[in-house]
């Protein structure tokens, strides 16, 4: 076998390994890609339906922060009504525009009342809330049982600092209001 026959068997061989290998590359590269395809299609459906899942959880979150926050402006509300009518109350009563049985019936409505938002209030303000709204309270009974003097100034000053707290916690505003009128 001369050196000729021996590069030409050489050549035939590395020729024929080259050619299967190169089939064989194909196949596998092809197969390769349908398998990538497959989990890449699996992947995006798993993470598809895992933001879907994360989208309703989140929606359920929005609703109830949304439903919570309505109700604490519900019964801030309510606790500013109570409050108005017990000052307008006591106006009434010290310039002689209420008589004393009215008055009377007024501050027990008050008092009921004041009962049922002190409930309302423990299960959704914050402590806060609660010292100003017992600050403001505490002293407007003080008035009604006549431990201490009705004086308008005093009373605003309260008042304002339970609507302050009242307004941080709901979120309108980090600045306290001030009054800034002549009386």
């Amino acid at each position: 076998m001369s050196w000729e026959d021996v590069l030409k068997l050489f050549g035939a061989a590395i020729f024929s390994l080259g050619g299967g290998g190169a089939i064989v590359f194909a196949l596998s590269s092809w197969l390769g890609k349908i398998w990538a395809g497959r989990i890449l299609a699996n992947e995006t459906h798993r993470l598809t339906m895992e933001l879907e899942a994360a989208k309703r959880d989140l929606d359920v979150i929005k609703e109830t922060t949304l439903r919570f926050q309505n109700d604490k402006i519900l019964i801030y509300r309510a606790v500013i009504e109570i409050v108005a009518r017990l000052l307008a109350t006591l106006d009434s009563h010290g310039e002689r525009r209420l008589v004393a049985a009215d008055a009377g019936a007024r501050f027990d409505e008050f008092n009921e009342q004041r009962i049922k938002v002190y409930g309302y209030l423990a299960m959704l303000a914050p402590q806060s809330v609660m010292d100003a709204q017992d600050n403001l309270i505490d002293h407007l009974l003080k008035i009604s049982h006549g431990t201490v003097a009705y004086e308008w100034a005093e009373v605003r000053e309260k008042a304002l600092l339970m609507l302050n707290a009242v307004r941080e916690d709901i979120g309108i505003g980090k600045a306290p209001i001030t009054y800034n009128g002549e009386l």
